[in-house]
């Protein structure tokens, strides 16, 4: 503890720290993802003597010799055997490392749509390893933006991705985002409202790194399309269709052509918007808007244009 002039009036060892927001926890744990714990320290009024402002620093550090400091387990070693690095091989399903990227998987329709990847590592290992988890860091390129995913060890030998004999003894193992958990349904990487490229590599070892591109136009056209049919033309006007369609995959249109119009930029590929006039007014002005398929066919609704 420091007073306000930052001079240490007292330090003390604490062995174990209860934590008041974990009901029975006995010392305070870590994991990959973070973890909030709450404590109460007893501090003596006597020590107080100056009147203003004291800082607590609490310094905590683990020594736990089966675990990295990513809190990612240590795989044991055989008796005498040498200490090996890790090397994972890092890829996606499906693969969005192309200048059009890629949109994911889909599961679902119209407003339950949902695109995901399925991020894998391998490793050629001796034996079954003994952490059954690793992390997965992804970066987005432009922004630095960082989101953190839990590879799951595939043990069953029936399933696809299960264990492989190389030769000599070793096996190919991977470790994969797609887990069904009764707590949290699957658990792969949920690309539905997020944008732009990324880097994927794992966490704490040694592994290449791959690339995904998004291809947000893929996902707002094959939204738009399961639409179709499904809204009474009578019952949705032009701009809520598509205002609907762009915010179910995370890009913000506003209500309103004319807003629409304004709020965007001259764009020419699928899933852009294109605009159309009065044709009875003598100077252009946009007043129905539908979503371009990159082909033939643009999907809208066929609402009734009201005189302003």
């Amino acid at each position: 503890m420091y007073d306000l002039d930052l001079m240490r009036v007292q330090s003390r060892t604490v062995p174990v720290l209860q934590c008041v927001v974990h009901e029975g926890c006995d010392g305070l744990t870590a994991n990959p993802n973070g973890e909030i714990h709450g404590v109460i320290i007893p501090v003596p009024v006597s020590l107080m003597e100056k009147a203003g402002t004291y800082r607590f620093v609490l310094h905590f550090y683990d020594d736990y010799a089966d675990s990295y400091r990513n809190h990612q387990v240590k795989a044991a070693l055989e008796v005498n055997a040498p200490a090996e690095p890790l090397i994972f091989e890092v890829s996606t399903d499906p693969s969005g490392d192309s200048q059009e990227g890629h949109p994911g998987h889909q599961t679902g329709q119209r407003d339950t749509t949902k695109f995901y990847v399925v991020i894998k590592a391998t490793l050629i290992w001796r034996g079954e390893p003994s952490f059954k988890t690793i992390g997965f860091m992804l970066k987005r390129t432009k922004t630095g933006e960082v989101k953190r995913k839990t590879g799951y060890l595939v043990t069953d030998p029936n399933d696809p991705d299960g264990p492989k004999d190389v030769g000599g003894g070793l096996k190919r193992w991977t470790f994969r985002t797609h887990k069904v958990l009764a707590d949290r349904g699957v658990t792969d990487w949920i690309i539905t409202k997020e944008k732009g490229r990324w880097e994927i590599r794992v966490e704490g070892h040694k592994s290449n790194t791959v690339k995904f591109k998004i291809n947000k136009r893929a996902q707002i056209v094959s939204v738009a399309n399961s639409w179709v049919g499904a809204i009474p033309s009578d019952q949705e006007l032009c701009d809520k269709f598509v205002a609907r369609v762009y915010n179910h995959v995370g890009i913000s249109l506003p209500l309103g052509v004319g807003k629409q119009y304004s709020s965007t930029e001259f764009d020419i590929g699928a899933g852009c918007l294109i605009f159309y006039d009065w044709t009875d007014e003598p100077e252009w002005e946009p007043a129905h808007v539908g979503i371009w398929d990159g082909g033939s066919s643009v999907i809208d609704t066929n609402c009734k244009l009201k005189e302003h």
